[in-house]
């Protein structure tokens, strides 16, 4: 068994996971706006660099299939497809300000269109994290039935708690995630394990970045996202010393209390290595 480290090409192409938290309480503020605008914000400013970055001529090479699944007490994919198709077709655009250097020392404020596949929810609603792993994990071993020498796929969960579903306890939604989780994680083909890594947006556990010890954090929640984080495979460790993430030995593939930056430093990390430094 090799060790994750065969990158994404047209014939060998990757399947990137995003699951993202729509439960009531990711309506919440969240470094200055609401805790759903800023995850699907980051998720489409992701989804836009990966496509970017394969780009080649008037299309990007289809190096990699993503979808990016919606969960609260239902379970949705929001967006799913090759880059190709998911360049062609954004829910819509919208107009952003950029900054970036104007070539003489100084900063301007420039107008881009920002494509958007995935919008923020506005309705309340319960943490069927539960049902977005199962639907992952039916997307996993469909794509390595007919890829197993791909690269091995990648899950990134962004969340702002713990799972709750069907009125259950907490720490049974828990024990249950985390069950499924390691099923997940135990799925391989030629590359390697399936990898999954997490982001909590939330301020609650404080800032910690790649732990390598459970006891680095001390909230619950955190706790939980610690067990279910795949471990950093060496493969992995320039791709997070290049998005400033730490690379001790042990480190979980997890942020908690993920800013801006670090929310997308993360899903960068996740999805970069595969892609090298591809054009």
């Amino acid at each position: 068994m090799s060790k994750n480290d065969k990158q994404w090409s047209s014939a060998t192409p990757g399947l990137l996971i995003i699951l993202l938290d729509q439960s009531g309480s990711m309506l919440n503020n969240y470094e200055g706006t609401t805790r759903t605008k800023f995850a699907s914000t980051a998720v489409n400013k992701v989804i836009d660099n990966i496509i970017q970055k394969n780009f080649d001529g008037a299309a990007p090479k289809n190096r990699c299939f993503i979808s990016v699944i919606g969960y609260n007490q239902d379970v949705k994919e929001l967006c799913s497809g090759w880059l190709k198709d998911l360049d062609a077709n954004p829910l819509r655009y919208e107009t952003l300000k950029k900054k970036t250097p104007d070539g003489a020392g100084g900063i301007v404020e420039m107008e881009v269109n920002q494509p958007v596949w995935v919008d923020p929810i506005d309705k309340d609603g319960t943490t069927n994290m539960l049902g977005a792993f199962q639907l992952a994990k039916d997307l996993v071993q469909k794509w390595i039935a007919d890829h197993s020498d791909s690269p091995a796929p990648v899950i990134i969960n962004i969340s702002d708690g713990v799972p709750y579903y069907d009125g259950k306890d907490p720490r049974t939604c828990m024990d249950e995630t985390v069950k499924l989780v390691n099923e997940i994680k135990s799925i391989s083909n030629t590359d390697g394990n399936v990898l999954v890594f997490n982001a909590q947006i939330d301020t609650t556990n404080g800032k910690v970045k790649f732990p390598s010890n459970r006891e680095e954090v001390r909230q619950p929640e955190a706790q939980f996202l610690f067990d279910i984080t795949s471990e950093v495979p060496e493969s992995y460790k320039a791709a997070a010393a290049k998005n400033e993430l730490p690379t001790k030995e042990g480190a979980r593939g997890c942020i908690f209390a993920a800013d801006g930056v670090e929310l997308i430093q993360l899903i960068d990390f996740g999805s970069s290595k595969g892609q090298g430094d591809i054009k």
